[in-house]
């Protein structure tokens, strides 16, 4: 009898196990249909347009989502309407967006900044300016954050942070050429203002992220890569770049002082053959030796400080990230006299490096 009842209990045991296991798969799927739990684009988007319109200007904005889907880059514009303003929006760490508003929109968004309330006044039909797309950016910058924070928790939308309202796009070609992105997501509102006194549409456009690729694994390393990596590379530490007329430069002697900002020291740039900045840091000493803290959040050069702007600043260099090499030339006995001063300036100025980085000259 014992052995009977445990097998029973055993059994038992087991039926309930697996109808727990069934019950929460159900469960997880209909979350998933319901979207319990997550917060779709045009959820998120909808939601932000309408507490950032409430907040700015206690304006009652409802949207309704009419559309959502996937589309190449060349199908984008055929969805656009022909009378919309167009306003690329900007993110520095991937491609540019787009929101499209039509004229009754506009009209509304413009008459509540103006008039302090929407009417119902006939729509013009006058060409965009960029002071009607700057009407809007309030609109943008303060339902993006908004839009950006509800999906801040769904790594498949990490592409979609940092958006924000950058400027006008005069028409549907200029547009197309702006949005280089592969495929792009757009979804359609029927945006409904101050309890339907004006009715429009709004389409946004945003970049879908690439597609891993399906043969990801790592390069094989090449057969030189031993030796290679016994190649020395050669780094300067730069402090300042000053900008001089040539025929200043070709002035100048023994004795002469070049204004060098006292926040220098602070913004030192390490610069490796071919003018490529591989770190920024902040020069300082330790144990005797010039070291550079790296990391130091800093500018990479600053100005010097002075009374008057140089007549003739020079050329700027058209790539920042790029900054001119010293030449290796012979050093005059009198230019000897001149390191030594800067050296104890400099000893001066540098402050020491609160912890230990190693020893040894940059």
């Amino acid at each position: 009898m014992t052995g009977t009842v445990r097998q029973r209990d055993s059994s038992e045991t087991m039926t309930e196990d697996a109808a727990e296991t069934v019950l929460e798969r159900k469960a997880i799927a209909q979350r998933r249909a319901l979207g319990v739990g997550t917060v779709s684009l045009p959820r998120a988007l909808g939601r932000g347009l309408s507490i950032a319109a409430d907040a700015l200007w206690g304006l009652g904005l409802a949207v309704e989502a009419s559309d959502d889907l996937s589309l190449r880059a060349e199908r984008l514009m055929d969805r656009m309407e022909d009378d919309a303003l167009l306003i690329l929006l900007e993110n520095d760490a991937g491609p540019c967006g787009l929101a499209a508003f039509d004229r009754a929109l506009v009209t509304g968004l413009i008459e509540v900044q103006t008039l302090g309330k929407v009417t119902r006044l006939p729509t013009d039909t006058r060409r965009y300016t960029p002071t009607d797309a700057a009407m809007m950016a309030p609109l943008l910058d303060a339902a993006l954050p908004r839009f950006a924070s509800m999906l801040a928790g769904q790594p498949e939308m990490a592409h979609l942070q940092g958006y924000r309202f950058g400027a006008l796009v005069e028409d549907a070609q200029t547009a197309g050429l702006a949005l280089d992105a592969a495929r792009y997501h757009l979804t359609e509102f029927d945006v409904s203002l101050a309890q339907d006194t004006r009715r429009g549409r709004a389409h946004f456009l945003f970049p879908e992220p690439p597609e891993p690729a399906e043969d990801a694994s790592p390069p094989a390393a090449g057969k030189h890569q031993a030796v290679l990596r016994l190649v020395p590379a050669r780094m300067q530490a730069v402090l300042t770049r000053v900008h001089l007329p040539l025929h200043k430069a070709q002035a100048l002697k023994a004795g002469d002082v070049l204004p060098i900002s006292s926040q220098a020291v602070t913004s030192a740039t390490l610069v490796v053959q071919g003018g490529h900045i591989a770190a920024r840091g902040k020069l300082g000493q330790i144990n005797g030796f010039r070291a550079v803290r790296i990391g130091w959040d800093g500018s990479p050069f600053h100005q010097a400080s002075t009374a008057k702007p140089a007549a003739d600043p020079g050329p700027v260099d058209a790539d920042p990230h790029r900054v001119p090499l010293a030449t290796s030339l012979p050093v005059p006995a009198a230019d000897l006299a001149l390191d030594g001063q800067l050296e104890k300036a400099l000893e001066d100025l540098t402050p020491d490096l609160p912890e230990p980085l190693g020893t040894g000259e940059p």
